[in-house]
């Protein structure tokens, strides 16, 4: 993924292009899916270059205006597809699916942030019992406050499936 701030299309293609060449030499894989995980908005440019000349068939970004993660919510639009040429352009068809990650909370981190985590040191940190370390009664809450949230997120997407990521900046 490139570069999210990189506003011309040249660096988007170049660091797009070097990172799939790494990928494929020492992997032997070439991406399908793609995830802006800092994003500072969201151009056509982005979306046109990601699919059919990347050959991208979905993108997930996480940060996004409070305003337009409110409205996509409400609207149940928190994943579809994107479609960023302008109406009547029949050369072509970009749509890619799109989807946001962090249980929708305009991040990128795992449902209730620090409620899910399994790195001890970081549990530390925010004074948060680890999930390793819970006593039976405790993890069975803990299971159901977490199919709480999921259920939360699931009344917020058109579709029965949706996108979980787990961890954060520097931890799982």
């Amino acid at each position: 993924m490139h570069d999210e701030a990189c506003t011309h299309y040249m660096g988007m293609i170049d660091q797009t292009t070097t990172g799939h060449s790494f990928l494929q030499r020492h992997l032997g894989v070439i991406p399908k899916v793609a995830w802006q995980l800092d994003p500072f908005g969201h151009s056509a440019t982005q979306a046109c270059l990601m699919t059919h000349k990347m050959g991208m068939n979905a993108i997930y970004f996480g940060r996004l205006d409070y305003e337009d993660l409110e409205l996509r919510k409400n609207e149940q639009r928190c994943e579809g597809l994107w479609n960023p040429t302008t109406p009547g352009n029949t050369t072509v068809d970009p749509t890619i699916f799109f989807g946001l990650t962090g249980s929708y909370s305009g991040n990128y981190g795992p449902p209730g942030f620090k409620d899910f985590m399994f790195d001890e040191l970081y549990c530390k940190k925010w004074g948060v019992t680890p999930l390793t370390l819970l006593n039976e009664t405790e993890l069975h809450n803990k299971l159901e406050y977490f199919l709480e949230l999921m259920a939360k997120q699931a009344s917020q997407t058109k579709t029965q499936d949706i996108l979980l990521t787990m961890g954060t900046d520097f931890t799982f």
